[in-house]
C-alpha cells in the first residue's frame, strides 16, 4: 500500500493548488478562464515533459483531481479559450490521451502501479470526443480559426492548434480501434463534424509540413478499420455506418483530385528536415492504399505530378536501398529486422500502385497535359539508373526464408510493368530506347535469375494472371532477344514446362513457350549432347531438393573441402593460361564439371599459391593493386568504382547548392547515410565477390562495406568531400584498361574547392569526358557535370 500510494506524496507542491488557477464553472453551461490559465497548463506540460517516463506522477495527479471532468473538458464545452489557450488545451489533451503502448512513441513502458492509472486516464479523454456536445464545440473552434485565415497564412498558435487536435483524435483513434460500437460512433460524430474538410484543409494549406504526419496517421487508422465496415453485410451495418463510408469515399476523391500529391511532397520534405523514418512509411501506405481507386474515379494524370516526380520516385528507390543493411546485415530474427521487413514490403507495394497508375493509363486518348506529365515520369525512369540496379539486386538476393513468395511475385511484376511502360512510351514517341530495354533484359539471363523465376512457375495454376504474365515475358525475352534457352534447360524448370505445355490451365502463349522451350532442349540433346549435359551439371551445382522451399542458391562457404581430384583440375587449368584470372579458372573448372564459386576458387587458389593472399593484397599501395587488378583483366571494376566515386562527388557538390544530384546518392547524403554501390550486372556482382582484392582497395579508397551473401557491398561514406571524391576517382583514371599507368602529378590539394564556382563557366578546352559517370545523371544535370569535372581538374592540379 506504500509503495501504492507513493506517486501520490511525491509531488510536494501538488496538482490541486496549480490546478485552481485554470479557471471555474461559474454556472451550468458558463466556464470563465483565468488570466493564469496559459501559464497552469504550460507548468503542466513541462512537468509530464521533465518527469519520469515510467512513473507519469504529474498524468496520475491529475486523474486523482478528476481534472478533465472538472476543467479540462468544460473550458472546450462551455469557456472561449483564446488561440494560444486552445492549442495548449489540446496539446494536454493530446498528452492525457496517449496510448501506453502506441507505435507512434518510443517510450518507456509504465511501471506496475502507473499502467492501470494511465489507462483509466486514457479511457476518460476517449470518453469526452464521444460527447457529442464536446466534439461538436471543439471543431467550432477550429472551424472558427480556419475561416479567420482566410486565404492568408495562419498564425502559429492555429497551426498548433490543428497539429495537438490531430495527435489528439489520432490516440483516440488508435485507442478504440478494437471496440467496434465506439469506434463507429467516434467516427461518425467527426465526419459529422466535417473532419475531412480540416484535413484537406491541413494537407494543402500553407506552412502544412507540421500537419501532414498526424493527418497521414488519422487517414490511416479511418481506411484501414473502414476495410470492416465496407464489407460488412448491409443488414449488419448500423444506421450512421453507411453515412461513415459515403464521407470516406468523398475523402478519396478529394485526395485523388490534388490532395494526394500535396501530402506526399510535404511527408517527403517533412522527413528529410527531421531525419526521421516515419513520414516514409507513411507516404508508402498512402501510395499503396489511394492510388489504385484511380480506376474507379477518373482523375487525370496531371493530378499526380507530386506524386509522379523525379525526387518522390528517387526517393522510394533511397527508401528501398536503405533498408538493405538492416535487411542482410542484422538478425533476421530479431524485432527490428521484421519491421524492416514490413517497411520493405510497403515500399514496394507503394511502387507497385506508382507504376500501375501509368501502366494503365491511356496515353493515345489523353489530353496534352497528362502526356506532357507520363513523358517525363518515362524519362525520369530511364535516366534513373539507381532504380533498375535495386530493383534487379532485390530479385538477384530474394530469400524465400525471409520474404512470402509474394515479395517475389511483386517484384517481378514491378520490372515487368517499368519494361512494358518503356517499351510504350519508346513506340508512341520514337524514344529510341531499344537499347536500353535489351541492356536490362541481359541481367536477367543468368542462373541466379532463372532460378527465382523458376520459384514462379512450380506455383503457375496459384499465381495469379499478372504473375504468369511477367514470369513468362521474361523466358520469352532470354530465349528470344537474348538468345539464351539453354538457361532454361534445368531439371525443375523443364519438369514444370513439359507439364504446361499440355495442360488446360495456361494460356495458349504460355503453352507454345513451354513447349519450344521443351523441344529445343530434345533438339540439342540430339544435336549437342556435351553442352546439355554440362548445362544439367552446372544447375545441380546450385539447386536444392525440387520439394524445398530455398530459392535454390546454396550459399557455400568460401573454404570448401575440394578433393585430390578437384585440385588437380584446378592445376590443370591454371596452366593452360598464360597469366589467368580468377574468371577464366572458374568458367574453366564449370568445362570440366567442377562447380565452385568465385570465392572457393579464390580462397583454393590463395592456398596453393597461385595468387596473391589477402594479407599480400593490403600490403600493397593503391597504384600496384589497381595495376594488379587490371592485368588480370577486372579493369572494369576499377572504372565501375571511379564512376560510382563522380557521381558521389558530383551530388555532393550539389547537395551543397541545395540542388540534386543521383537520387539514391542525393537522398543518402543528406539524410547523413552512406551511399551504397549496388551491382547492376551478374559480372559485378562476381568482381565483387572476390574478397582478397576488393577489401584492400576499398580500405585504401576510404570506403566501407557490406557483406549479402557473397558479394561485396561498397559503401561510400557521407563525410567525405566532393573533392576527396575526386581525387580517389583520379586516382583510379591513371590506369587504362591494360592496365598500363599514365603520366600525370602525384600530388593532389587537399584544399576543399569553393563549390560555388560550380555555376560558373569553365573553359571548354580544359574538359574531358566523364566516362560511365554521365550514365548517372538525366540531361539536365548533364551540362552541370561537365562543368563541374572540367572545374575540379583544374583546382585539383593546381
Amino acid at each position: 500500500m506504500v509503495l501504492a500510494m507513493e506517486w501520490y506524496i511525491m509531488n510536494s507542491t501538488g496538482v490541486r493548488s496549480l490546478t485552481c488557477n485554470l479557471g471555474e464553472l461559474v454556472s451550468p453551461g458558463t466556464y470563465i478562464l483565468h488570466d493564469s490559465c496559459a501559464d497552469v497548463m504550460e507548468e503542466l506540460l513541462a512537468r509530464i515533459a521533465n518527469e519520469e517516463e515510467n512513473r507519469c506522477i504529474t498524468k496520475r495527479h491529475i486523474l486523482a483531481e478528476q481534472l478533465l471532468a472538472k476543467d479540462l473538458i468544460p473550458m472546450i464545452k462551455y469557456g472561449s479559450p483564446d488561440v494560444n489557450e486552445l492549442q495548449l488545451l489540446l496539446r494536454l489533451l493530446s498528452e492525457l490521451c496517449e496510448p501506453c503502448d502506441a507505435d507512434q512513441t518510443v517510450a518507456m513502458p509504465p511501471d506496475k502501479y502507473a499502467y492501470p492509472d494511465l489507462k483509466r486516464l486514457s479511457s476518460q479523454a476517449c470518453e469526452a470526443f464521444l460527447d457529442r456536445g464536446f466534439t461538436s464545440r471543439l471543431f467550432t473552434h477550429i472551424h472558427e480559426l480556419i475561416e479567420e485565415a482566410g486565404e492568408l497564412e495562419m498564425v502559429q498558435e492555429s497551426y498548433l492548434s490543428i497539429k495537438y487536435l490531430f495527435t489528439a483524435i489520432r490516440n483516440v483513434l488508435y485507442l478504440m480501434r478494437s471496440e467496434k460500437e465506439s469506434f463507429t460512433k467516434l467516427l461518425s460524430l467527426l465526419l459529422e463534424n466535417d473532419l475531412d474538410s480540416v484535413l484537406i484543409y491541413s494537407i494543402n494549406c500553407h506552412g502544412r509540413d507540421e500537419l501532414v504526419l498526424p493527418a497521414a496517421q488519422i487517414l490511416s487508422l479511418l481506411y484501414s478499420e473502414f476495410e470492416w465496415l465496407r464489407t460488412e453485410p448491409e443488414g449488419a451495418k448500423e444506421q450512421n455506418a453507411t453515412c461513415i463510408t459515403d464521407r470516406l469515399k468523398r475523402i478519396v476523391v478529394q485526395l485523388l483530385q490534388g490532395s494526394l500529391s500535396a501530402l506526399a511532397i510535404s511527408l517527403m520534405r517533412k522527413e528529410l528536415k527531421d531525419g526521421s523514418d516515419v513520414e516514409g512509411s507513411y507516404l508508402s501506405w498512402c501510395l499503396t492504399y489511394f492510388l489504385p481507386y484511380v480506376s474507379y474515379v477518373p482523375v487525370p494524370l496531371a493530378k499526380f505530378r507530386g506524386v509522379l516526380s523525379n525526387k518522390c520516385v528517387g526517393y522510394l528507390v533511397y527508401q528501398l536501398s536503405a533498408l538493405v543493411p538492416g535487411l542482410f546485415g542484422g538478425d533476421p530474427t530479431s524485432r527490428s529486422t521484421q519491421r524492416i521487413k514490413e517497411r520493405c514490403m510497403l515500399l514496394l507495394s507503394a511502387f507497385d500502385s506508382l507504376l500501375s497508375l501509368v501502366f494503365n493509363f491511356s496515353l493515345p486518348s489523353a489530353d496534352k497535359e497528362d502526356v506532357t506529365v507520363a513523358m517525363q515520369f518515362y524519362k525520369d525512369v530511364v535516366n534513373m539508373p539507381d532504380l533498375w540496379q535495386i530493383l534487379i539486386f532485390y530479385i538477384r538476393n530474394f530469400d524465400i526464408t525471409m520474404f512470402p513468395r509474394s515479395v517475389l511475385s511483386q517484384l517481378i511484376c514491378i520490372n515487368h510493368k517499368l519494361l512494358t511502360s518503356v517499351e510504350s512510351y519508346n513506340k508512341i514517341f520514337g524514344a529510341q530506347l531499344e537499347q536500353t530495354i535489351l541492356e536490362h533484359v541481359k541481367q536477367f539471363a543468368n542462373k541466379g535469375i532463372i532460378q527465382q523465376y523458376t520459384l514462379l512457375v512450380n506455383t503457375y495454376s496459384t499465381n495469379n494472371d499478372e504473375t504468369n504474365l511477367a514470369v513468362f515475358t521474361m523466358l520469352s525475352h532470354i530465349c528470344v532477344e537474348c538468345e539464351r534457352r539453354d538457361l532454361l534447360y534445368t531439371p525443375i524448370l523443364l519438369r514444370q514446362l513439359r507439364l504446361l505445355s499440355d495442360s488446360c490451365e495456361a494460356c495458349d502463349e504460355d503453352r507454345r513457350l513451354a513447349f519450344y522451350v521443351t523441344q529445343s532442349f530434345l533438339d540439342d540433346v540430339a544435336n549437342r549432347p556435351q553442352a546439355c549435359v554440362q548445362s544439367f551439371i552446372n544447375s545441380l551445382s546450385t539447386t536444392k531438393d525440387e520439394n524445398s522451399e530455398s530459392t535454390g542458391v546454396t550459399k557455400a562457404e568460401p573454404y570448401a573441402e575440394w578433393t585430390d581430384t578437384e585440385e588437380g583440375d584446378l592445376m590443370s587449368a591454371y596452366a593452360e593460361f598464360t597469366d589467368p584470372s580468377v574468371d577464366d579458372i572458374v568458367t574453366r573448372l564449370g568445362e570440366m564439371g567442377v562447380s565452385y564459386n568465385h570465392s572457393q576458387v579464390t580462397s583454393k587458389m590463395e592456398q596453393l599459391g597461385l595468387i596473391s593472399s589477402p594479407s599480400c593484397q593490403e600490403s600493397l599501395d593503391l597504384a600496384e593493386l589497381v595495376k594488379n587488378i587490371c592485368s588480370e583483366g577486372d579493369d572494369d571494376l576499377i572504372s565501375w568504382l571511379r564512376s560510382a566515386l563522380l557521381t558521389a562527388s558530383f551530388t555532393k557538390a550539389m547537395c551543397k547548392n541545395n540542388r540534386e544530384g543521383s537520387p539514391l546518392c542525393y537522398f543518402s547524403f543528406l539524410k547523413g547515410h552512406s551511399y551504397p554501390v549496388i551491382p547492376y550486372t551478374e559480372r559485378q556482382s562476381m568482381l565483387l565477390s572476390a574478397h582478397s582484392r576488393v577489401l584492400p582497395l576499398l580500405k585504401h579508397l576510404q570506403l566501407e562495406y557490406l557483406l549479402v551473401n557473397e558479394s561485396i557491398i561498397p559503401l561510400i561514406p557521407p563525410h567525405l568531400t566532393a573533392e576527396a571524391l575526386y581525387s580517389s576517382a583520379e586516382k583510379l583514371r591513371t590506369y587504362e584498361a591494360d592496365g598500363s599507368m599514365e603520366n600525370y602529378e602525384q600530388e593532389l590539394t587537399d584544399k576543399h574547392f569553393d563549390e560555388s564556382l560550380l555555376s560558373k563557366p569553365v573553359c571548354s578546352s580544359e574538359s574531358r569526358r566523364s566516362d560511365t559517370a554521365a550514365a548517372h545523371m538525366d540531361s539536365g544535370s548533364q551540362g552541370n557535370l561537365n562543368v563541374w569535372l572540367s572545374y575540379m581538374q583544374i583546382t585539383s592540379r593546381k
